[in-house]
């Protein structure tokens, strides 16, 4: 009762803060956090026409809470941000936006993978260049990628550690963060999305971190109240989303800043 309490007590006062705080997002400075942005994607000839709306934002890996190596918290953020990304893709290409899904699909040689690369040894792991490789030379080719697409994720989520929810939940809270972020650069204050690839981005994280969330498992009770107002949390994010090729929305982005304070609140009530 006592945690929970604080936990309550916490929410209310990041809630104000936060509220403070996003009086100065959007508008004039959108964009501003993410500090320019560089291609992460070398997957199509079709790429280098979209650079300037569709390329990556620096802000997505650039926050790291640690070494990923060592590093539960930002392992699986990067993890997450990989999925999120092909989450986008997968979701585009099968409603036949394929040329712009194209630019969601992330080569082994991307930044985003090479991140993770020197936190695989470290953890016994082999890394998923193979199935990253299969999965774009599909999509490249613009055949079925369905077989492709299941064996990387199921690649991502062997890598992934899930014994520790608290970990897990600040994952989930750094990417809905960077998310947020994606989603200010993307849609103005009026509700025009203006970068449709950031928007997009933005909708990959959250299922993401979702997708997460549906494999936690725990008895503790602490713990699963933790786990069940994240999942609100993401739900309440994702309602700002109206689908991934509209030219407008309802959603803003102070809504998925809120989302990730309060996850992280109910996960370092775990800690």
């Amino acid at each position: 009762m006592t945690r929970r309490l604080k936990l309550m007590t916490s929410l209310s006062t990041l809630a104000a803060a936060g509220a403070l705080a996003l009086t100065g997002c959007g508008g004039e400075g959108e964009g501003e956090g993410a500090e320019g942005e560089v291609d992460l994607s070398t997957v199509s000839s079709g790429e280098a026409e979209g650079e300037g709306e569709g390329g990556e934002s620096e802000g997505e890996s650039g926050s790291l809470s640690g070494d990923p190596a060592t590093d539960d918290v930002a392992y699986l953020k990067l993890l997450g941000l990989v999925r999120g990304h092909l989450i986008a893709f997968y979701e585009l290409y099968q409603s036949g936006s394929r040329d712009m899904a194209r630019m969601h699909v992330k080569h082994p040689e991307s930044e985003l993978y090479m991140d993770i690369v020197p936190a695989f040894a470290p953890r016994g792991q082999s890394g998923f260049a193979d199935e990253l490789t299969a999965l774009v030379d599909a999509a490249t080719a613009n055949g079925d990628i369905d077989a492709e697409y299941t064996a990387v994720v199921e690649a991502i989520d062997a890598h992934a550690p899930r014994t520790n929810p608290a970990a897990v939940l600040l994952a989930i809270s750094e990417m809905t963060r960077t998310a947020a972020d994606e989603f200010d650069i993307g849609v103005e204050d009026s509700g025009a999305i203006v970068n449709a690839h950031e928007y997009q981005d933005a909708y990959g994280f959250l299922v993401a971190g979702r997708d997460m969330l549906s494999g936690l498992e725990t008895s503790d009770v602490d713990a699963s109240d933790a786990i069940s107002l994240a999942h609100e949390q993401i739900d309440l994010a994702l309602a700002s989303f109206d689908g991934l090729t509209v030219e407008t929305t309802e959603g803003r982005a102070s809504t998925l800043y809120g989302a990730a304070a309060r996850i992280e609140i109910a996960a370092r009530g775990l800690m």
